[in-house]
């Protein structure tokens, strides 16, 4: 009895100070403290989510200076919807923002990353509604581990510590840069998909949920889908959004397929992913498109 007093003992303490420890924890600029800081700190006017495309696309301090708004970017690496809907509901109990810029990848509407979601453990507890859709996506058994907090946190102090140590780059407001790649310029890549895009009834029902928010809260929400240099001449999530937003009248934003972009590879850090100066040059047309829409 005194071994498993001493075991709850502490691990009632990692919990306490580890949770203290992610709710103020500094803006560094990697994924675990751009999602804490959405969860748990900030209250912009515009809100951005979505995976790496989205984090690496929207300059917030060229849409803050453009749209005379306050800006925060929670795009992050390798997370599905459930991901943006864990963040937008807990998010909208602290602060209802005026818009929603949400970045649909592929990835993200089928069930190719539903295995990442557990990197999300570590804010389970501080939140009643990202609470809630965790616990939807876990089975018993994962419900009882998420009990214990040494289980919950064991791969969190190393980020936390170094977010210690790190330097702020809370001016950022969430968006991370990449550097121009001096490598040999890539070259657009033509794909043709044999197969309609079949999204995930899941991840089309949590679309769907934040979709209902928006209008429930009178945010305007915008579907985008950023820049790339692999493009599907036919098919793909691209037309599947396209359908998608007609049939709920939602504002679809679809910069796939542009020249300004395609025919630019110097615009991009890789295959997928637009490079600081392409960035500014997206961010930049995003807010032109936005403003010619209203």
């Amino acid at each position: 009895m005194i071994v498993v007093a001493i075991v709850v003992g502490f691990d009632l303490l990692v919990g306490a100070v580890t949770k203290d420890a992610i709710r103020n924890v500094k803006d560094v600029g990697v994924n675990q403290t751009n999602t804490a800081q959405a969860l748990f700190s900030r209250e912009a006017d515009v809100l951005i989510l979505g995976s790496s495309r989205a984090n690496h696309s929207f300059d917030c301090g060229v849409l803050e200076d453009s749209l005379g708004m306050s800006c925060y970017n929670a795009g992050r690496d390798g997370q599905n919807i459930v991901y943006d809907a864990m963040v937008f509901f807990t998010y909208i109990e602290r602060h209802i923002p005026k818009l929603l810029i949400l970045d649909v990848a592929g990835a993200m509407m089928d069930d190719s990353w539903f295995d990442a979601l557990h990197e999300m453990n570590c804010y389970y507890g501080l939140a009643e509604p990202f609470d809630r859709i965790v616990e939807e996506n876990s089975s018993w058994v994962e419900k009882l581990k998420m009990k214990s907090n040494l289980y919950r946190y064991n791969n969190t102090w190393q980020w936390l510590l170094n977010a210690k140590i790190a330097n702020s780059v809370e001016k950022l407001d969430g968006y991370r840069p990449m550097p121009v790649n001096a490598r040999v310029p890539f070259k657009v890549s033509f794909v043709d998909e044999k197969k309609e895009f079949k999204a995930d009834n899941r991840c089309v029902n949590y679309l769907e949920r934040i979709r209902k928010a928006c209008l429930e809260k009178g945010i305007k929400l915008i579907l985008t889908y950023t820049p790339s240099l692999v493009l599907c001449k036919r098919g793909g999530v691209e037309m599947w959004l396209a359908d998608y937003c007609q049939k709920t009248d939602t504002t679809f934003m679809n910069f796939g397929k542009m020249k300004e972009f395609y025919e630019h590879p110097e615009l991009f850090y890789d295959m997928t992913h637009l490079n600081e100066q392409g960035a500014a040059m997206f961010s930049r047309l995003f807010v032109e498109n936005l403003k010619k829409g209203k």
